[in-house]
């Protein structure tokens, strides 16, 4: 349990610092740094679902 814990803590934290950059470069017309943002961000999101949500069934 704290294994699954702590592996979806850190797929939030990989969403949430990718959107906090995408919002913080995207009000600058920075778009490379953006895009990064969007690109560390859809990994959250691929570690949350290969890692949590595909191995609790």
């Amino acid at each position: 349990m704290e294994r699954r814990l702590l592996k979806t803590a850190i797929g939030i934290a990989m969403v949430g610092i990718g959107l906090v950059q995408v919002s913080l470069y995207a009000v600058q017309s920075e778009w490379i740094p953006t895009g990064l943002g969007v690109f560390i961000s859809l990994l959250g999101i691929v570690y949350l679902w290969a890692e949590v949500y595909s191995t609790a069934q």
